[in-house]
């Protein structure tokens, strides 16, 4: 079993971090573990894939409107709880019912038409600008020489052109609406705190810098692990393409076994952390 790569923030120190790595990192390459993808930067990855949703802005910009809408609706819900508490409950008083109940149907509705729009939006821009990816990986393949190709099993390359080309429309359009999204929230929700209660919303802010330096550490090996589980997808297409191209042969062999249990070990190897620390 291979050693658990040591990062430069690795040392004495850091121990219990590197145990941590152990529990997240998956074990040694199988006999069939194709070779990582190397990495690329996060502007690097912009600036390259940015560009293909041009034609789709209009639409992503109408997508990103409907997220930001969305905690501002949930805010105001919030905020008609406050006062159905206030006005309602605690004096005992049933006429502010008469809109406050409106009024909650009303943002109800609403948040179902910019739930629906976001879902619309995003789905419409999202499919389309994925096909254009898969389509244009396609086309690039095609051009390749037979050398490089070579280089690259099967199995492989079709794990790269499903898995692979989703995971950045998912980074690409996704991880900008997560954005939009998550200021939005901190926006109207810490907004709506500090006209609440602005003692428990400075209070509340006590905890930010624990969590995010904990997000911050986590999503590193987070990255590593989604690095490894893409690898270990294109190993399992390379064993199932290798495999199925040649099923006369196996079948003449009495080898069915021998590949039922290749494709297992496989696998395994992707779910089944490395428990050895270096010391």
């Amino acid at each position: 079993m291979t050693d658990i790569p040591r990062s430069k923030d690795d040392g004495p120190a850091s121990k219990p971090g590197r145990r941590l790595r152990a529990l997240l990192l998956p074990s040694a390459p199988g006999e069939a573990t194709v070779a990582a993808a190397p990495q690329v930067g996060l502007k690097t990855l912009m600036r390259r894939f940015w560009p293909m949703a041009r034609p789709y802005r209009r639409q992503i910009l109408a997508g990103l409107a409907f997220v930001a809408l969305v905690p501002a609706v949930q805010a105001a819900e919030i905020w008609l709880f406050k006062v159905a508490f206030d006005e309602v409950v605690v004096p005992a008083e049933l006429d502010p019912l008469l809109w406050i109940a409106p009024a909650v149907i009303g943002l109800a509705a609403l948040g179902g038409l910019i739930g629906f729009g976001e879902d619309y939006t995003w789905t419409w821009a999202g499919e389309r600008f994925l096909l254009d990816l898969r389509v244009r990986f396609f086309s690039h393949v095609q051009k390749l020489s037979l050398p490089q190709l070579g280089r690259r099993q099967t199995g492989d390359l079709l794990s790269r052109l499903s898995g692979d080309v989703q995971a950045i429309e998912s980074f690409v359009l996704g991880g900008l609406a997560e954005i939009v999204s998550a200021a939005a929230r901190i926006a109207f929700f810490g907004g709506a705190l500090f006209l609440l209660d602005w003692r428990l919303a400075l209070v509340s802010l006590v905890v930010v810098p624990p969590f995010a330096l904990s997000a911050r550490w986590f999503s590193r090996l987070a990255k590593e692990a989604a690095r490894e589980k893409r690898r270990r997808s294109g190993s399992l297409g390379a064993v199932a393409e290798e495999s199925l191209t040649n099923t006369a042969l196996v079948q003449s062999s009495g080898r069915l076994d021998h590949e039922r249990e290749r494709m297992r070990r496989e696998g395994e190897g992707s779910s089944r952390p490395s428990w050895r620390v270096p010391a």
